[in-house]
């Protein structure tokens, strides 16, 4: 590894961003053979947090497979009137932790011919012999054949976001169903938004809990502190939690494309994230795995958006029922969860789902109300 002043390099492969998707990519192309390579970063810490994915057990999961926290071939979604549970055939849903993940990413490319770069890039300028010249904020110059941009782009002004706040909870007793992990529980107050608790249990006494809103502003700290300890005293009334580390964060809603990208773009800002959702980590691992395929066999190399042109569309129309019939969220929801069994409901949140599932779902919705959506009324 090369220190984070280094002198100018020439390598073949320059990679912007050592985030999931920098780290990802760099490692698929380690295997492939596309060194020397260099990884620019600022290197800015990032807290741990849990990335939840499903799993269908295909190859361009299986770098992650060994490093997930917990995994659930049951998830759930509930509200005052039903609870309806999906169960996975070929799909397993996954938690999985960063650091965890980002620390092996890390040490693997340490052993090989990797230039670490702790500096941003300034400027791209392409050279006479098709070559790229990235400029860094510390003074140093990188040459290199292939740039890909990896960052994370900005969100859009006015996205909706997915904003949330919890807790790694210990209760005192066994309370949890460890077999089944809650993805939406609504009966919590709707008044900030469209408003749910995410729960994975990772033993009968051990839990991620989170309150999770889906609204245009984020909210204090404090309130979803309130909201996770109303919800455990309300459900799991005599047992006593212990509040052991606190998790939060932000996601737009949004699609996300990276303005001005400094080469060929992948990850969020190449169409990795599920703007319906928030789901990202396993349509990164696939666009980083297909990537260095196509480039290993001598194809053009690209990065596969996270859904297909019209999974994207209906993303877009689905937002737009958020934002004009938030009062709606609940039934919009159970209503997508009941149209689905379990592998279709996480085949259409992976991306790239066949019609029949995308068809399926859409039967599932409120019709006149996502036609409206769909012709751009005023909901």
């Amino acid at each position: 590894m090369s220190p984070p002043y280094a002198e100018n390099i020439a390598v073949t492969t320059a990679v912007v961003g050592a985030g999931c998707a920098g780290l990802t990519l760099s490692h698929q192309l380690r295997k492939t053979g596309a060194t020397p390579l260099a990884l620019i970063d600022p290197g800015t810490a990032r807290a741990d947090h849990i990335w939840g994915y499903w799993d269908d057990g295909s190859d361009d999961l299986s770098e992650a497979r060994p490093f997930a926290e917990a995994a659930w071939q049951n998830w759930a979604f509930i509200d005052d009137q039903q609870r309806i549970v999906h169960h996975g055939q070929q799909y397993t849903y996954r938690a999985l932790s960063s650091s965890r993940y980002e620390g092996h990413l890390n040490a693997a490319l340490s052993a090989d011919q990797t230039h670490t770069i702790a500096a941003s890039v300034t400027t791209a300028a392409l050279q006479a012999d098709g070559s790229t010249r990235l400029s860094l904020d510390r003074g140093q110059q990188v040459s290199a054949d292939m740039v890909i941009d990896c960052r994370a782009p900005a969100s859009p002004k006015d996205s909706l976001l997915q904003h949330f706040g919890g807790w790694y909870v210990r209760m005192d007793t066994a309370v949890f169903d460890a077999s089944t992990a809650i993805l939406m529980d609504f009966r919590v107050s709707q008044e900030a938004g469209i408003h749910f608790i995410y729960l994975l249990p990772f033993s009968p006494t051990t839990a991620l809990v989170e309150s999770t809103v889906f609204s245009p502003s984020v909210l204090p700290a404090s309130w979803y502190d309130q909201q996770v300890k109303a919800y455990l005293s309300a459900h799991y009334a005599g047992a006593k939690p212990s509040y052991e580390a606190r998790e939060s964060g932000v996601i737009p809603l949004a699609e996300l494309h990276q303005p001005t990208p400094f080469g060929i773009t992948l990850g969020l800002g190449a169409g990795a994230l599920r703007a319906s959702s928030g789901y990202a980590f396993s349509q990164i691992q696939r666009q980083a795995s297909q990537f260095a395929e196509r480039l290993n066999q001598g194809k053009q190399p690209l990065a596969i958006p996270g859904c297909s042109a019209a999974e994207a569309w209906m993303d877009r129309v689905f937002l737009r029922v958020l934002r004009g019939a938030p009062e709606r969220g609940t039934e919009i929801f159970l209503g997508a969860a009941n149209a689905l069994n379990g592998d279709e409901f996480a085949q259409f949140m992976r991306g790239h789902a066949p019609w029949a599932v995308r068809l399926k779902l859409m039967c599932g919705l409120p019709v006149s109300l996502f036609l409206k959506a769909a012709m751009g009324a005023r909901l």
